[in-house]
């Protein structure tokens, strides 16, 4: 039964997911923390051709640093330093049946190595032996991490992953599907020995619950421990209890984790996009250098100046980059960047500025002014004001829009600013003040090139209060794109409360 709550397979799902299980092809299941991954493992391989054999299962991430290679593929005695007699590893426990390793992005880069060679010859040696053994498993990996970044970072071998995502499987989180928490909740109540009447009460707070914007960062795994503490305690000090979690959550550097959205120290892949787009779209406003054009130039520059550990870029370096065939060119190309605040002259050639700006958000309640911190949303009602501030390294075009998400339909947005001129270095700030009924209010900021548009001012129009989903907000997020094209992009959310 427990399996059964952690799964919850759609039909359509649990088809597909039978015909994988029949195969012998390797499988790798990726999905944030608590999202039912190794649940879902053991399900393939009950249903599998080795549904009689062993189902081994290692965590990557909790063997002892330096005995990795000795847990996969064991050791001869005396191999290293209190290796008194030889040991089996979990490869010649798994032999025959099916082996699962989960966090698989955790394994040392020496190891993956040993490890592609175990899946393509399906041989492997004990450390301390030069005799080749065989082995047949099948292999489930899984993992929280996103590996194609991580080969990117040339923390994991391309290699391996091209081997193990043969068969890949993504799993949710949690907050996007609200039903399924419902169904899951439903399914953990079964098992539980609560009064009908509380388990009720328990799966109504999990329905309120499911609508927040930040619901179940824990996945599968807080939901079961949130329904447990329902058994302990009351229901209302249950919620209250994990919504202050909630609460004090901060942004993740995982996409996958969700409180308010807000541009990172370490430029995202979405950053090099917008930035990119923004060098691009400086072509599309009259006659500009011929290099400035292309896209791939525009999206090579924004990758070489936003780097993990970004350095000046020379102009010889940059004139490569753009193909600008001359000086002149590349001078007009420097300059036109520059001019529309994306770059500035350094010594040693040019530095990227990004983020163009820092904003902030403080909400004022009965007198008091509340700051919020990176990713936490603050809680207002009506009446109650938000203040955004924010400063700019250079100038620009700002625009601001309110989105007002309520139950059942689509995101209602509302343009607060549009147009406005700002100064390099010189602070702005803006305060609205809440009214109508509650929700979720997503104000999304976005930052220009200077000179594109005139500018207005619209009282917001607030509609009912819901807690959207991320995909609510992500569409909030495409509204700001869409209407003034690519640029910096911040975010605030704020909980408005429906009376006092």
């Amino acid at each position: 039964m427990a399996q059964k709550a952690e799964l919850d397979l759609a039909p359509e799902l649990t088809q597909r997911m039978l015909r994988l299980a029949r195969m012998e092809d390797d499988v790798l299941i990726t999905g944030p923390s608590g999202s039912g991954k190794s649940a879902l493992a053991q399900w393939i391989h009950e249903r599998s051709t080795r549904r009689g054999k062993r189902f081994v299962v290692q965590n990557c991430g909790a063997i002892p640093k330096g005995l990795e290679e000795s847990t996969l593929f064991g050791h001869e005695r005396g191999a290293f330093t209190h290796a008194h007699q030889a040991a089996d590893g979990i490869v010649k426990g798994a032999d025959g049946g099916t082996l699962f390793l989960d966090e698989i992005g955790e394994l040392p880069l020496a190891v993956q190595v040993k490890l592609l060679t175990l899946l393509q010859e399906r041989t492997y040696r004990r450390v301390g032996s030069v005799e080749d053994l065989r082995a047949s498993f099948r292999l489930i990996a899984a993992t929280n991490r996103d590996l194609l970044e991580l080969c990117n970072q040339g923390r994991f071998r391309e290699d391996l992953y091209h081997r193990i995502n043969v068969l890949p499987i993504a799993l949710g989180p949690l907050r996007d599907a609200p039903d399924r928490a419902a169904r899951i909740a439903t399914e953990i109540l079964k098992t539980s020995t609560m009064s009908p009447e509380r388990a009720a009460d328990v799966l109504s707070a999990v329905r309120r619950l499911a609508r927040h914007p930040a619901a179940w960062p824990g996945n599968i795994r807080e939901l079961g421990t949130f329904v447990k503490r329902c058994q302990l305690d009351e229901v209302d000090d249950v919620e209250r209890w994990i919504l202050a979690e909630w609460a004090r959550r901060r942004t993740s550097e995982s996409a996958d984790r969700l409180t308010a959205f807000a541009p990172r120290v370490s430029p995202s892949l979405d950053d090099r996009k917008r930035y990119a787009g923004m060098i691009h779209d400086l072509a599309s406003r009259g006659p500009r250098p011929k290099a400035a054009v292309s896209r791939k130039g525009s999206q090579d520059l924004a990758s070489r100046l936003l780097d993990v550990f970004p350095e000046p870029l020379s102009l010889d370096e940059v004139q490569a980059v753009l193909g600008a065939r001359d000086r002149r060119t590349l001078d007009d190309n420097v300059d036109l960047l520059e001019r529309h605040g994306l770059i500035q002259t350094v010594a040693r050639g040019i530095v990227a500025i990004w983020p163009p700006a820092t904003s902030a958000v403080v909400g004022r309640r009965r007198g008091t002014w509340i700051p919020a911190g990176s990713g936490e949303i603050l809680s207002l009602a009506s009446g109650d004001r938000v203040r955004i501030e924010l400063t700019s390294r250079c100038a620009g075009t700002l625009g601001v829009v309110l989105v007002t998400h309520r139950p059942g339909g689509s995101p209602a947005p509302s343009v607060l600013v549009e147009g406005k001129e700002l100064l390099a270095s010189k602070p702005t700030a803006l305060e609205i003040e809440l009214d109508g009924a509650g929700g979720i209010e997503q104000f999304l900021l976005h930052l220009g090139p200077p000179a594109r548009r005139g500018g207005r001012l619209v009282e917001p129009m607030l509609d009912e209060a819901i807690m959207p989903d991320s995909a609510a907000l992500e569409q909030g997020r495409r509204m700001v794109l869409t209407r003034w094209g690519q640029g910096w992009l911040a975010e605030h959310l704020v909980f408005h409360m429906q009376g006092e």
